[in-house]
């Protein structure tokens, strides 16, 4: 159970108390900001005075302590994969590559964004809450939304953090200050999904209200509305290639819809279609590809260069599929469920292991590294060992 802030600081993997004096707000942004680098390391873990802070960075103490999840024995499973049914080739006992779990959160953890050695969450509390990832340590917590987080994109070149929210705004966070640099409105329904274009010095938005919104990231200013753009609200958002650039959607309508970001006009519209809505959607630029999942079940891989779907696996998992990502070599996909499991699939979408844990759906997916975060409705985000994947 997710316990409010206010408690002890989460512990790290190592056990190791939490340092008796809680440190001044003023200096959490300066020692988070100072933790920013382009590559954080994968096996650090130690322990860092986090020492400033701009205004907006609420400094709690901190959420609920984290810990070692226990130990217990695996239930056998199968899986169909590529429109066979098949067992996944291993199912790991519960708990066995969870190495802690960060909670602090009173609602569902919708949506997850790492930039540096930082990472954030944003919940269905209305709040994102940052964490070390060297330690695994609590910062703070980003107050402003007046509805649930649903999306969070960042930028570590331009410094900025993205976030959407049932409120029908996206903020813009500096990640020098932690404070809202600006909030945008436009939108008339809830936010679900952001992205950041850095190469264009733009980020799109998509919404509830079936609109694909273009903002400049230098003057925040609307530079394009695709009204309409699907015929249900817009859940997921990704980009691939490089000249062009093109942005994928995935929408509530089961399509999935190319758009060229020089015009903003549609590509084209992926067939065959889901059978349900597209949830979200993971690119594997190693191998020219990305993946959708969607709410009827199942994953769909589709080629980048000519735009057709090339394999799928249908039923997936036993529920709907939420959440999906690339593990760093873009070799493993990782996905996320309805059902409460985080499945592992090679490049031939065959099952190689179900991770199970959560005690309500898997809502996001993050990969940092050799480890992967996953958010869920049970109010925590876990953090698993994925070396063994490849």
């Amino acid at each position: 159970r997710g316990a409010s802030p206010g408690d002890a600081t989460p512990s790290a993997p190592s056990r190791s108390k939490a340092s008796g004096t809680t440190p001044g707000v003023e200096a959490q942004a300066r020692s988070a900001h100072s933790r920013m680098q382009p590559m954080p390391s994968s096996h650090s873990v130690h322990s860092m005075g986090v020492t400033n802070s701009a205004s907006s960075l609420r400094r709690d103490r901190s959420p609920a302590r984290a810990q070692s999840p226990p130990r217990g024995r695996a239930h056998p499973g199968g899986m169909v994969a590529a429109s066979s049914t098949t067992p996944a080739a291993h199912q790991s006992a519960p708990e066995e590559h969870c190495i802690h779990i960060l909670a602090g959160h009173t609602g569902f953890v919708s949506c997850l964004c790492a930039v540096g050695d930082i990472l954030f969450t944003g919940s269905q509390d209305c709040n994102i809450m940052i964490w070390d990832m060297n330690n695994l340590q609590y910062i703070g917590t980003l107050p402003g939304h007046r509805g649930f987080v649903r999306c969070l994109h960042a930028s570590y070149a331009k410094k900025v953090l993205c976030s959407g929210s049932q409120d029908r705004t996206i903020r813009v966070w500096s990640l020098d200050s932690f404070s809202t640099v600006k909030t945008l409105y436009g939108h008339s329904g809830g936010v679900h999904a952001v992205l950041i274009l850095e190469g264009q010095d733009i980020f799109v938005s998509g919404s509830e209200d079936r609109s694909i919104r273009v903002w400049d990231l230098l003057t925040f200013d609307a530079i394009a509305c695709l009204e309409q753009a699907h015929l249900g609200g817009i859940f997921t958002l990704q980009c691939f290639g490089v000249a062009p650039l093109q942005v994928v959607s995935g929408a509530r309508d089961r399509s999935l819809k190319v758009w060229d970001t020089s015009s903003w006009h549609c590509a084209k519209t992926l067939h065959p279609p889901h059978y349900d809505g597209v949830t979200s959607i993971a690119v594997s630029a190693k191998h020219g590809k990305f993946y959708s999942s969607s709410r009827d079940r199942s994953i769909k891989e589709w080629d980048v260069c000519n735009l057709t779907n090339t394999m799928h696996a249908l039923h997936a998992h036993t529920d709907w599929v939420q959440a999906l990502c690339m593990s760093a070599t873009d070799d493993v996909l990782f996905s996320g469920s309805k059902d409460s499991t985080v499945k592992v699939w090679d490049g031939e979408l065959q099952c190689q292991d179900v991770l199970q844990g959560h005690r309500g759906p898997v809502s996001a997916l993050s990969v940092v590294g050799n480890r992967l975060f996953s958010a869920s409705h049970d109010r925590t985000v876990r953090v698993w060992r994925i070396e063994q994947y490849g």
